[in-house]
């Protein structure tokens, strides 16, 4: 007798008709999702697009022009000194309001100014004047190392960039002061400098027609204090001598306050920028 147990199959699971009728409410689910989340982000966007944008002020980026009241602003031959940290370097502002600079060699002979720093450096081996230097449309040293520049006219003060001759003829022609320094931002763009190491650091600097010099509390490096100033929102920035040079201001009380080492002031060659009344 044969077997029929032989052509009998057995199948497990199944069919491929019954996968097919599972499968296709499944991804319908899915598709029905998909779609759904994609709704949703759309909704969000069109909400996000019309809200008004809120801008909060940064506490550590205050502006120039913030700084000074507009009150003192309209004061007339004095200094005012704000005191502020930007990126975590401690400045002291010195805002010079409607102030005339001029040149000195040798500190000032009287003390009838407003402010005074030394402005160009001295060589070590001639101790000479550093680079170009006019002063009442004299010049008296000469050199390009230093790129930057301070331009004194009748009073005004020029700060810039630049290794031709255009800026100082033109302050011999007008009988005018000239020096060079290193920049420490032009144009609102932070110079590259060689210039190694921390120091006090002190800068003349301007922001439109507003004159202002700025002094580091501790030893910064260049960069560091270049950036300070460019978040400040000041425009340019050249360098004063900083470390131990000697320096003066008259407060707004009308009080003189001396800074750095006198000793620094004796050699003949050592030139200050000073501010006046004008």
């Amino acid at each position: 007798m044969k077997r029929n147990e032989e052509d009998e199959i057995q199948v497990l699971g199944k069919t491929s008709a019954q996968h097919g009728k599972n499968l296709f409410p499944k991804w319908g689910i899915i598709t029905s999702i998909v779609i759904a989340l994609l709704l949703l982000l759309c909704i969000i966007l069109l909400i996000s697009k019309n809200k008004p944008v809120t801008h909060m002020p940064d506490n550590n980026y205050p502006e120039t022009e913030n700084l000074i009241p507009d009150s003192m602003m309209t004061a007339k031959d004095k200094i005012v000194i704000i005191r502020d940290s930007i990126n975590d370097v401690p400045l002291t502002i010195y805002s010079l309001i409607d102030l005339k600079a001029e040149l000195s060699i040798g500190w000032p002979n009287d003390t009838n100014f407003y402010y005074a720093a030394q402005a160009a450096d001295i060589r070590k081996d001639n101790q000479e004047i550093l680079g170009d230097y006019v002063i009442r449309g004299e010049q008296i040293a000469q050199g390009k190392r230093k790129p930057g520049y301070v331009a004194l006219i009748e009073g005004n003060v020029s700060l810039g960039i630049s290794s031709n001759d255009e800026m100082k003829d033109l302050c011999i022609k007008y009988e005018g002061d000239f020096f060079r320094q290193y920049a420490f931002v032009i144009d609102g763009e932070i110079q590259e400098n060689k210039l190694k190491g921390k120091a006090l650091r002190r800068a003349i600097a301007k922001q439109g027609n507003e004159l202002f010099i700025i002094e580091s509390h501790l030893r910064e490096s260049i960069y560091d204090f270049s950036e300070a100033i460019a978040d400040l929102g000041i425009t340019n920035a050249i360098y004063l001598v900083g470390g131990n040079s000697y320096g003066a201001y008259r407060d707004s009380n009308n009080h003189f306050h001396e800074f750095g080492s006198p000793e620094n002031k004796e050699h003949p060659n050592t030139n200050f920028i000073v501010f006046r009344k004008k």
